[in-house]
């Protein structure tokens, strides 16, 4: 593995700071600056076996790259609860790369299967990892010892017997429920001690990784592909799924949403669109469809995972390689070229994808 530092100039659009006229409103301004500076945007690019980082405000400063095993095809990133290590999954290998984030070098690889590990998901105290294991349609209970960095597999949940496979999980606050979106439908509660499967619920369509949880830990906001976007609210205390509409787009991959949970994202692939979304009300509505269409011809970016921090969205589009920087309330958009543009994806499982991940570590 070896590690590349280049720095670049990329072209996006940056929005100016606002002066204050007192101390106080100095004060804010240097510290959004200063989050703002220390942030990293992790990218997997698929298709290269790299990991794009991006530093700085909107992720316009130096670029770092990590570079993978040949064939690992990184998928997904996820952060342990204290930032100290990045967990990759190799869809291409089956692999999980565990790195650290200070030296960005992988300090331990886990063989969990021969293709196709989805996404490593940290439980909320960072003592174990839940990965969903699609090639053998199970999902490993991983133990982590950061203090002398071993991450070990243990029990395996299989969902063979249904016809499915794990793709995400979420966390209760306590960590012991998992709730699990399968493919190609439903969601699955897990009973984590004992590694059980509880019940599944039924879902229109795929979720994919689209659940997102409150911050009070009390719900679970989730879109399935049905409908061009069905979202659902999942009531933790009860485990029941609450119907909250369906948003007609032509297609549907990816949710996720602000922290207070009032307005959500969803990314239309075939459609080259990011759609805003009101969660306000009972029934969640479109806000606004824009577009994220920079490069010309019919199925040339295609938008897929999205990132949130802040009043920005950062979306990967898978076919052309670049990052989308979306400043959600102003409803701009500027790009990044990341990775070469994709020359053919396989939609099941990434396959080929210029970039798919985007992970936000602050």
């Amino acid at each position: 593995m070896k590690l590349k530092l280049n720095i670049i100039v990329l072209v996006a659009a940056m929005l100016p700071l606002g002066c204050g006229s007192g101390p106080a409103n100095s004060s804010a301004v240097l510290a959004a600056t200063t989050r703002a500076d220390r942030s990293e945007i992790w990218i997997t690019e698929q298709a290269t076996d790299r990991i794009a980082i991006l530093l700085g405000p909107h992720g316009s400063g130096a670029r770092e790259t990590i570079e993978l095993g040949a064939g690992t095809g990184p998928h997904m990133t996820t952060f342990s609860p204290d930032d100290r290590y990045a967990y990759v999954s190799g869809m291409g290998n089956g692999d999980l790369d565990v790195i650290r984030t200070d030296t960005q070098q992988v300090v331990d690889t886990l063989h969990l299967g021969k293709v196709a590990t989805h996404q490593a998901k940290p439980s909320p105290d960072g003592s174990f990892l839940l990965v969903a294991q699609v090639g053998s349609k199970s999902l490993i209970k991983v133990s982590a010892d950061e203090a002398s960095q071993r991450w070990i597999p243990g029990a395996a949940l299989s969902f063979a017997s249904t016809g499915r496979a794990p793709i995400c999980s979420v966390f209760r606050n306590d960590g012991e429920r998992a709730y699990v979106s399968l493919n190609p439908t439903g969601l699955a509660i897990v009973d984590v001690p004992t590694m059980t499967l509880v019940t599944i619920l039924p879902t229109d369509g795929f979720i994919a990784c689209g659940m997102v949880r409150s911050k009070d830990g009390r719900s679970i906001t989730l879109a399935a592909s049905g409908g061009g976007g069905h979202i659902y609210q999942f009531n933790i205390a009860t485990e029941t799924l609450a119907d909250r509409g369906t948003l007609g787009a032509v297609d549907w991959h990816s949710f996720n949403m602000v922290p207070n949970g009032t307005i959500g994202f969803g990314t239309v692939p075939n459609g080259d669109e990011m759609r805003l979304i009101d969660l306000k009300g009972d029934r969640a509505s479109t806000l606004a469809a824009l577009s994220l269409h920079p490069t010309p011809g019919a199925g040339s970016d295609q938008p897929d995972s999205m990132g949130v921090s802040g009043d920005f969205v950062y979306v990967s589009l898978r076919a052309s390689g670049k990052l989308a920087v979306v400043n959600f309330r102003k409803r701009t958009v500027s790009y990044l070229s990341v990775a070469p543009a994709a020359v053919s994806i396989n939609p099941a499982n990434c396959m080929g994808c210029a970039v798919h991940g985007v992970a936000i570590r602050s």
